[in-house]
């Protein structure tokens, strides 16, 4: 068992465990890590808190939403209950089974969330699907396989006319359209209101199994078809239960959060963790894109949130937002008592500012934390219960979670077993199968490594996914994790993201996008375009020069490119949550990436 350090108090009211961890160590080098907290599995389930709110607090506002008047549009959490028994007993009525499936085509809402809410309680599957699939050129195909596996009962679309394109699937077709609208050809969720809930909706609600599937959320497919993952009621309370014991639960906590209720984070996390607190949450429709945000702040100076959960491209931008407006910095800080970020390394710029910024604002300490997880999992492996100092921390395995670390290299693979852990994915048996190890673990497809060896109880830190890592030429093994975070840091935010190059080549190069804010810092000319300004050309390559003048040679970066087009959503190189796919990335820009290497150079290729 080792420790780091005792339980503190960084932010009012916000308590944090112990840093500990107990390792087990095998002949053959496999360590299984294991929190020494206390877990027992939750006998209730997150669909037992909204009667529990609405009688506790019915009055609390639960959900608020902007209208089409720019007002805020709210409901509480007695009103929360009387419309999912309504909408409950409605779709009983409408001769729904335990076991069928809801579709759920659009974006966060009220009514997004009355109507999941609703179907989970009467046993009927709900399946959130990106609304990209059904309004992107080319999404249709994507939404064709999800709805083959699907095969639903039950399509719920915030507008009938928008989502009308996927009615040309067969599957969605033939089933019962629910909408927020009440155009022709759906079901207006306003009429489901006015159904009185009878017997039929409690002896369903009260006869949940914790074990059954409650929802099926569909993996983003970077790397082949989208997968439904199962998620049962038993996963994704013991995910909230595992949560609370690592960082005291506030109740009653105020969110403005963008996070797509598609994506475990945004639904298991966000929307599940308000409900189980007795919160509230503003749905922002902005989005950490420059063209987006605006929204996201105007939200911020209206709304003091006690917590944020955000991408690091978002908490970027929040921090050139901050800098400049002092109004938006007292009204975000106020009352807040943590920042959270998840899926990518904060950059050391970024993480510095916030903590910055903080001190300035409200003379505390507000702790910046970082998780771990994916879609199987709920989404909790592991978090940095404490203040995170240092950019690609990953914390300590939660409690009752067991974290199988598999020598690879100079690092880890990790693989995870625990009640959070999806039982498989929908209609697959193949690929459930070959997701698990002898032993019953999931197979993650991350490496990991410790920040000190020495110390385990500092934690772990991401260095790269199985799948993107590679080998260069010489045989050397490349963890891409560790050398975009690297190279992140070297540049000191002038470089927003990057994707890395070299697989069977000689040396490493990157791909980047700038960060205009930072970069027109380093640029020698007003006007112009400034991925071809000398000054921000010069800046990153004695960045990059300095960078290589302290690493080895498989870490060296040989030369770079600045891409002019920001990641494409359509073509697969970013995700909903704003995270940069890199094998999509270099599969789709491949002429450029051929640029880099070629003997001819050129213009857009600046060699370090």
């Amino acid at each position: 068992m080792t420790r780091h350090e005792s339980p503190l108090v960084p932010a009012e009211g916000l308590r944090f465990a112990p840093r500990e961890v107990g390792i087990e160590k095998r002949s053959d080098g496999t360590l299984v890590l294991r929190s020494p907290i206390r877990f027992e599995s939750p006998q209730w389930s997150i669909l037992d808190c909204i009667p529990e709110w609405a009688e506790k607090a019915p009055q609390r506002v639960f959900l608020a939403q902007r209208g089409r008047d720019g007002e805020w549009q709210k409901i509480s959490y007695a009103e929360l209950w009387q419309r999912v028994q309504s909408v409950g007993q409605a779709m009983i009525d409408l001769e729904a089974r335990r076991g069928d499936r809801l579709a759920i085509l659009s974006g966060n809402s009220i009514e997004h969330a009355i109507v999941m809410f609703a179907a989970m309680s009467v046993g009927i599957v709900a399946a959130p699907i990106s609304p990209n699939y059904s309004l992107m050129p080319g999404g249709l195909a994507r939404l064709q396989d999800i709805a083959t596996l699907l095969r639903p009962s039950f399509v719920f679309a915030q507008d009938s006319e928008v989502y009308s394109g996927a009615r040309k699937i067969p599957e969605l077709a033939s089933a019962t359209w629910i909408a927020a609208d009440q155009k022709a050809g759906s079901v207006s969720i306003q009429s489901l209101y006015r159904t009185r809930p009878g017997a039929e909706f409690e002896q369903a609600f009260r006869s949940i199994d914790k074990e059954a599937a409650a929802k099926i959320l569909f993996t983003s497919g970077s790397t082949g078809l989208p997968k439904g993952v199962i998620n049962t009621h038993k996963m994704m309370a013991s995910s909230l239960r595992m949560g609370a014991l690592l960082v005291s639960p506030r109740e009653a906590p105020v969110q403005v959060e963008w996070l797509p209720w598609h994506h475990t984070m945004g639904s298991n996390v966000i929307l599940h963790g308000i409900l189980k607190h007795g919160g509230t949450l503003y749905i922002d429709e902005g989005r950490p894109v420059p063209q987006l945000f605006h929204k996201t702040i105007a939200n911020l100076k209206e709304i003091s949130p006690t917590a944020m959960f955000n991408v690091p491209a978002g908490y970027t931008l929040l921090c050139e937002a901050l800098e400049t407006d002092q109004d938006l910095r007292t009204n975000f800080f106020r009352q807040l008592d943590r920042m959270s970020y998840a899926g990518a390394a904060i950059s050391r710029t970024t993480l510095d500012k916030l903590y910055h910024l903080a001190k300035v604002a409200t003379g505390r300490h507000i702790p910046v934390m970082s998780g771990y997880g994916t879609t199987e999992t709920a989404p909790t492996i592991a978090t940095t219960h404490w203040a995170t100092d240092a950019p690609g921390e990953l914390g300590l395995p939660a409690p009752g979670i067991e974290l199988k670390l598999i020598p690879a290299g100079d690092t880890y693979e990790a693989r995870v077993r625990g009640p959070n852990v999806t039982p498989g994915y929908l209609g697959r048996p193949d690929l459930t199968s070959a997701a698990f190890d002898d032993e019953g673990f999931y197979r993650v497809g991350d490496t990991v490594s410790f920040i000190d060896p020495a110390d385990p109880s500092r934690g772990l830190r991401f260095t790269g996914r199985v799948s993107e890592n590679f080998k260069l030429a010489n045989g050397t093994w490349v963890a891409v994790g560790n050398l975009r975070a690297a190279v992140l840091a070297a540049t000191h935010g002038v470089l927003q993201d990057v994707v890395v190059a070299g697989e069977n080549r000689q040396s490493c190069a990157v791909m980047g996008w700038l960060n205009p804010v930072m970069a027109k810092k380093y640029a020698t000319s007003a006007e112009g375009d400034l991925n071809h300004d000398p000054g921000v050309i010069a800046f990153l390559q004695q960045c990059l020069r300095l960078y290589n003048a302290n690493v080895g040679g498989s870490a060296r970066i040989c030369a770079f490119t600045l891409l002019e087009e920001p990641p494409s959503l359509a073509a697969g190189e970013i995700t909903d949550k704003a995270y940069v796919n890199q094998r999509a990335v270099l599969s789709h820009r491949a002429a450029r990436m051929e640029l880099i290497y070629s003997s001819e150079r050129c213009s857009q290729v600046v060699v370090v």
